[in-house]
């Protein structure tokens, strides 16, 4: 059975909605503001691709959802302290009514892509408290002062929300996989669909790093850009430095298309194909010649069953990073081959930042604008493209465009590389 998409909701830099980050991408527009959430004063980077919320609380997240009771309920219980959850809440609760779902639907499974805090910042302070003598480390003898500490935030948290909210029947399953993670999580949800196990599924991903915990990792990793300024992240383009953090979410209602169409619903795209391989390098590089990227690549073509040059964009992992963007570039030729050099690319990351595990579901939602606005979406903050990426970058207004059938590339931390392809719906 094939897998399609009937329902997208997304939350991201350009605001609550999916037509609001469809609106900012096909304007040319870009969301990375100052963070406003928290003070990042004292941090070397102060800029995010960060949701324009005042603070995503209990009572903006009942107004969004219209259901101020469960919002109380989940901020009473201090599960809405990590923002990803309220992000995934309002993406799935968008893409279950897009989709039409109702009672009917209810046993649908979750695949959901999450990032990994399982604490805050402010839940480690005892941690490092010092006995005013000696300027010991106390908190780790003390047993009184560490329960509860870990694991304020559990890694399904966001999962346990959207089954309970949508009043879900099916399993679920939290994907992990890093920056690729969204991608998987679809991935898995068509392999779902296509192997019969089940006709509907929820799946995407939500996260949220614009936290001092998450920048401050970063930053000690090098990985934002050095450049505290609003263009830092310049995927392609000569001068790039490093990323920009994002967050936010992206979900959607996957389905046999047999289902949805003895339902009526509209399909948005088909899910064509997938793959995914392991660098097996390191922990924070990409192999320097792209050759894993390109073999899940060729296997998302191929299972596809499409000719490498009918892929007509593709939507780039494209960090802005020194050695992601060549890399990927490297791939891509590796895959398509001569056609490589033809088809259009761009990465939405200097747009919205890089939304870490949930990166891949957000650009899948914004690759969806080839069908719905036959609109590519540009490369923000491009000026001068690297002769090293060597491959048709769009710049940064959007590209008209027909196309029918779209790659869309997630590559993570610890090697982690995930490719799929949507086509136009028939």
């Amino acid at each position: 059975m094939s897998a399609v998409i009937t329902g997208v909701g997304a939350v991201s830099a350009f605001g609550v909605g999916v037509e609001a980050m469809f609106a900012g991408l096909a304007e040319g527009r870009s969301g990375i503001s100052r963070i406003r959430s928290f003070d990042a004063s004292t941090f070397p980077t102060r800029v995010a691709g960060e949701v324009p919320v005042p603070g995503a609380d209990a009572a903006w997240l009942g107004e969004v959802l219209g259901d101020p009771p469960h919002a109380q309920a989940l901020g009473a219980s201090g599960a809405l302290r990590d923002r990803k959850v309220s992000f995934g809440l309002i993406a799935a609760h968008e893409a279950w009514r897009m989709a039409g779902c109702g009672e009917a639907e209810q046993r649908a499974s979750l695949v959901i892509a999450l990032g990994l805090e399982q604490a805050f910042l402010e839940d480690l302070v005892p941690i490092f408290e010092c006995d005013a003598a000696g300027g010991r480390a106390i908190a780790w003898e003390r047993a009184d002062t560490t329960p509860g500490i870990r694991f304020r935030a559990p890694v399904d948290l966001t999962a346990r929300a959207i089954h309970a909210r949508l009043d879900l029947r099916g399993p679920s399953v939290v994907n992990a996989s890093a920056c690729a993670a969204g991608a998987l999580a679809v991935a898995h949800a068509a392999s779902l669909i296509e192997r019969g196990a089940t006709d509907i599924v929820l799946c995407g991903g939500a996260d949220s790093m614009v936290n001092p915990l998450g920048l401050g990792g970063m930053c000690r990793l090098g990985a934002p850009s050095p450049r505290d300024e609003l263009d830092a992240c310049r995927p392609f383009d000569r001068r790039r430095d490093g990323l920009v953090i994002g967050e936010g979410a992206a979900m959607f209602v996957v389905e046999s298309a047999e289902r949805a169409a003895a339902r009526g619903a509209r399909p948005i795209a088909t899910i064509l194909g997938w793959g995914s391989t392991q660098d097996g390098y390191r922990a924070t590089a990409p192999r320097p010649d792209g050759s894993a990227a390109r073999i899940a690549m060729e296997r998302a073509i191929a299972r596809s069953g499409l000719a490498a040059g009918s892929i007509g964009y593709v939507n780039a992992h494209g960090t802005g990073t020194p050695l992601n963007d060549p890399a990927e570039c490297l791939a891509l030729h590796g895959a398509l081959g001569t056609h490589a050099s033809r088809v259009a690319v761009s990465s939405i990351k200097g747009a919205v930042g890089h939304l870490m595990a949930a990166a891949g579901a957000i650009e899948l939602a914004a690759s969806l604008l080839a069908f719905e606005r036959d609109l590519l979406p540009g490369t923000a903050n491009l000026v001068e493209r690297d002769p090293e990426c060597n491959v048709d970058v769009i710049g940064p207004q959007p590209r008209h465009a027909r196309v029918d059938a779209v790659l869309s590339n997630s590559f993570g931390f610890g090697g982690q590389n995930a490719s799929l392809v949507i086509g136009r719906p028939a």
